[in-house]
């Protein structure tokens, strides 16, 4: 099993490829770069986006995220979430806009506090959940990922 910075790796570079495929210029950005993993540029240079990927090397239900105020909702931020399908050797991805991200973690915070209310939870995880519960909401997610172009 590949190290959780790997994985990480791997996703990048599957979201970098994806995209130049798509027939945009993906730049993946050095690790130190805070908050982007790939920036993404027209051909032309006349439009761009930030991407921070999420990456799991397993068919999860939830990525972690940071904090709702970390969360970065600019016009150009976008969030793509990629986990490994092993049956289908393949990744499968979701991708939201920072503004839907930051939503997304609010929900999830929002829930995890009601449940700590009830004694059902101790620990607030900032996360985006993609499971059975959220199919319709991962779905448009997913078909987001799917037809996204800048």
């Amino acid at each position: 099993m590949a190290s959780n910075a790997l994985i990480g790796i791997a996703g990048v570079h599957y979201v970098a490829s994806e995209l130049s495929r798509r027939g945009l210029v993906a730049l993946p950005t050095t690790r130190n770069t805070a908050g982007y993993d790939i920036v993404v540029v027209t051909p032309d240079g006349s439009r761009h986006a930030n991407i921070q990927v999420k990456a799991s090397s397993k068919r999860v239900t939830f990525f972690p995220m940071p904090s709702i105020e970390r969360v970065r909702a600019g016009a150009r931020d976008f969030y793509v979430l990629v986990r490994w399908i092993e049956k289908e050797h393949r990744f499968e991805g979701f991708m939201l806009s920072g503004r839907r991200a930051r939503e997304a973690v609010r929900s999830s915070v929002g829930l995890q506090k009601r449940n700590a209310r009830k004694g059902t939870r101790k620990v607030l995880f900032p996360s985006i959940y993609v499971g059975p519960k959220n199919e319709k909401r991962a779905g448009l997610w997913r078909d987001t990922w799917q037809t996204w172009k800048l």
